[in-house]
């Protein structure tokens, strides 16, 4: 009995390490969420966005991570609540090397594109004019206030960005000066 119990416990301690991924099943997963699941060539040529852009069209949210104050954790939760709202940013891929958000804001709109540069890094470009009238920071404002405002939103309007895309409905994007922008695609009614 006592022989039948220590193989079970024996058993109990390897089941674990024997279903988790090997190296490769793990390296095999982080090429295709970094890399698209692309040979270097293909990453480095221009295919990637091939299929990160694919279907991408519609209309998308920003989603609220962890939230260290309030230990809130919505990461998506309220998903319907803001595609329903001005929220919400309509996404087209005109072609495998751009990407367009268009806001949907009451005061004005822009537009941000994303042109690929190489492998996952895509250049992003930001009209100042709309963006800052739909912002409330136009030329019309004045004032050494509203000019430090401008210049910090412009500098990080513009610049380069990683884009990925871990499942159909998800798109990541990260840039050198900020937390991540999760999106996720609104539902189609």
């Amino acid at each position: 009995m006592r022989l039948c119990a220590a193989g079970f416990l024996v058993l109990a301690m390897i089941a674990p390490a024997a279903a988790a991924d090997t190296i490769a099943d793990q390296a095999e997963s982080a090429y295709s969420l970094y890399a698209g699941g692309l040979s270097q060539e293909g990453f480095l040529t221009a295919t990637y966005g091939l299929t990160l852009l694919k279907n991408i069209s519609g209309n998308w949210v920003r989603l609220n991570g962890p939230d260290n104050k309030t230990g809130v954790e919505t990461y998506g939760a309220d998903t319907d609540k803001f595609c329903k709202s001005n929220a919400r940013l309509t996404v087209a891929a005109p072609d495998s090397l751009t990407l367009t958000m268009t806001t949907n804001l009451p005061n004005g709109n822009f537009t941000l594109t994303y042109t690929l540069i190489a492998g996952s890094t895509f250049g992003e470009h930001t009209d100042a004019g709309p963006y800052l009238n739909a912002l409330g920071l136009g030329l019309d404002k004045t004032g050494d206030n509203v000019d430090q405002q401008r210049a910090l939103l412009l500098s990080l309007a513009n610049g380069l960005v990683q884009i990925y895309r871990p499942s159909e409905d998800i798109l990541v994007m990260t840039r050198d000066r900020g937390y991540p922008v999760v999106m996720a695609r609104c539902p189609t009614t």
